[in-house]
């Protein structure tokens, strides 16, 4: 039997265990069973029984722009506080794309700041411009250490409205969340495959989400390699078009934003008051309906993952395999070490 033929019992042997739907709760965990959750490594529905707001989830109406307004206007000096805003033409704020002359690229947004104001406003006008996406991640509303400059996170205000912790997920990992963000943005705005080294408690405030999921052992078939990076910027007409960075560094990103074939997906759609527990290095892309508002808005915790020595060892020889089986795959060394390869795109 050839390696090839090897890997794909390995992903038959993972489907004869792995159910192909996620688990549902339809209550709030306990931390009990959090801690089981996040020790079957699985993603999980929680449907409807938990908020991460202070008041409850009828305290606000997070799908009205006038609330994020008015948010930042109940303190004098907010009101002028700008945030960081991807700005795209397509919607794809990090993506591969192949210009004219075929080369691909990894495209980061163009980053604009403006005061929420401003922002909802624009996002009124998306159909006929820029295509505008609240994400600016890293603890845009809390994170357990300030940056160099020590300042508040951008979206401070919210704190009187949203928890900075889930109890049953800080007594389940023994940790408090490294970073809560929030998500504002409209249906053009959506994603390409990635994962994420945390576990994801993942919100819905308004609006739905539809999340693509893949396993990890299924996502070496995503054919992830590197690409040279660029930053999307404004040329002498208005458009945005992709710039190389100086000097560019080299990404690991998934170019293709289907399926591939032979590859089970798990599609989860998420309605507002729902929560998607999304465990660590699960590959997802996300898309997104705006609710009656015009806008989708989310709230996610972001917690430290615990390192499973078998399972780390166990993904590394996949990964060996598949690239020596002639897999688009990038082996470990060279993603420990990504200045080992110029560019294998």
């Amino acid at each position: 039997m050839d390696l090839s033929s090897l890997l794909v019992q390995l992903r038959t042997d993972y489907r004869d265990i792995a159910a192909p739907v996620p688990d549902l709760y339809e209550h709030e965990p306990s931390a009990a069973e959090a801690a089981r959750m996040i020790a079957k490594a699985h993603p999980a529905v929680i449907a409807g029984s938990f908020s991460p707001c202070k008041d409850g989830p009828e305290s606000r109406d997070w799908g009205e722009p006038q609330t994020h307004k008015s948010i930042f206007h109940e303190d004098g000096n907010e009101a002028s506080r700008t945030c960081s805003i991807a700005v795209t033409d397509d919607g794809l704020a990090d993506s591969v794309r192949r210009p004219a002359e075929g080369r691909s690229t990894f495209v980061k947004p163009l980053e604009a700041r403006m005061t929420m104001v401003d922002f909802l406003s624009q996002i009124e006008e998306e159909a006929s411009g820029d295509v505008l996406y609240l994400q600016s991640q890293d603890g845009n509303i809390y994170r357990s250490t300030d940056g160099p400059s020590q300042s508040k996170p951008e979206l401070a205000p919210y704190q009187r409205y949203i928890q900075s912790n889930i109890p049953w997920m800080d007594e389940a990992i023994g940790h408090p969340a490294e970073a809560v963000n929030l998500w504002i943005g409209t249906s053009r705005s959506t994603t390409s495959f990635h994962h994420d080294p945390y576990e994801n408690i993942y919100h819905i405030l308004s609006g739905s989400k539809t999340f693509t999921l893949i396993s990890p052992i299924e996502g070496l078939w995503l054919r992830q390699t590197f690409h040279p990076s660029s930053t999307l910027n404004r040329d002498s007409s208005g458009r945005l078009t992709p710039r190389l960075d100086e000097p560019p560094s080299s990404v690991p990103w998934v170019e293709s934003l289907e399926v591939p074939k032979g590859v089970q997906s798990i599609r989860i759609n998420l309605q507002k008051g729902d929560t998607l527990y999304l465990p660590a290095e699960w590959w997802h892309r996300v898309d997104q309906e705006e609710g009656p508002g015009g806008i989708a808005v989310a709230v996610n915790y972001w917690y430290p993952a615990a390192v499973h020595s078998e399972r780390f060892a166990y993904e590394r020889l996949a990964r060996r395999l598949a690239f020596e089986s002639g897999m688009p795959v990038i082996p470990p060394a060279d993603l420990d070490d990504e200045s080992s390869v110029s560019d294998i795109s």
